[in-house]
């Protein structure tokens, strides 16, 4: 009929189904040891720019991360993808230091990345950044024939570092390590990450003619020395087992500035 019409509404257009959630983001595998060479900026603590030779104990659940420094601080972090970051605050100077943002980015074995923190006593304060480059195999295992002076293992700088990794065996397997510098500079040297249940190991260090001109015999599981030596002369570091009832594993960093 003229003029008729059915009333009838179309039928609405049937949407698309959401997208699926994107798969969640795997976390790289950044646990173990790493040796890190982290470059100091700390001209506005009056402390101007230096190297510094670190190992870092990493252990890992999944996306979570807890980081044993060096001098047994611990700090606790993520993992997002390769993305590596962290948090914390420590003790240092007669103040604090506090990391304000810290990214590094793993690739296998290796990993870089960049800091900023600050520091403050409660009066005075200032702050200054790091950039950071790590490697899980930067470290050099020692001989096992270096239980003097004499039959040192020669250490090798790279970019003004060099990392070692020992084990003490006996009270008798003393680990001696040589080097010559190219210019007068501060030689910085940390023993670390020894279990004191396993040994209580201290750390010297001997001019030419062996005679000891720097000692650190502390009670924990971290030993430093940091000394200005000239150039052209041969020095040694020690590694000297005060108590081993078992063996130790450690680690030996020591960066020149």
């Amino acid at each position: 009929m003229l003029g008729c019409s059915s009333g009838g509404q179309s039928p609405a257009p049937i949407s698309a189904p959401p997208p699926p959630p994107p798969p969640p983001v795997q976390a790289a595998d950044v646990a173990g040891t790493w040796f890190n060479r982290i470059a100091n900026n700390a001209v506005n603590c009056g402390n101007g720019e230096f190297i510094d030779a670190q190992a870092i104990v990493i252990t890992q659940d999944d996306s979570a991360i807890t980081l044993l420094m060096s001098t047994g601080n611990t700090f606790s972090g993520t993992v997002n993808g390769d993305i590596v970051e962290w948090t914390g605050s420590f003790e240092e100077r007669g103040g604090t230091t506090t990391y304000t943002s810290l990214s590094i980015t793993a690739s296998g074995d290796s990993a870089s990345g960049n800091a900023s923190w600050t520091w403050t006593d409660g009066t005075d304060s200032c702050n200054g950044t790091m950039d950071i480059a790590a490697n899980r195999n930067w470290g050099v295992e020692e001989s096992l024939r270096n239980s003097g002076p004499h039959i040192a293992d020669v250490l090798e700088f790279t970019d003004g570092v060099a990392f070692i990794t020992g084990t003490a065996l006996a009270v008798t397997d003393l680990d001696y390590f040589s080097f010559v510098l190219a210019a007068d500079a501060t030689v910085q040297a940390e023993l670390s990450h020894f279990d004191l249940q396993a040994s209580d190991l201290d750390l010297e260090m001997l001019d030419e003619h062996y005679i000891q001109i720097a000692l650190s015999d502390s009670v924990d599981s971290f030993e430093k020395i940091e000394v200005q030596l000239q150039a052209g002369v041969t020095y040694y570091i020690g590694v000297l087992p005060i108590s081993t009832p078992n063996p130790a594993s450690y680690n030996l960093s020591i960066d020149v500035n």
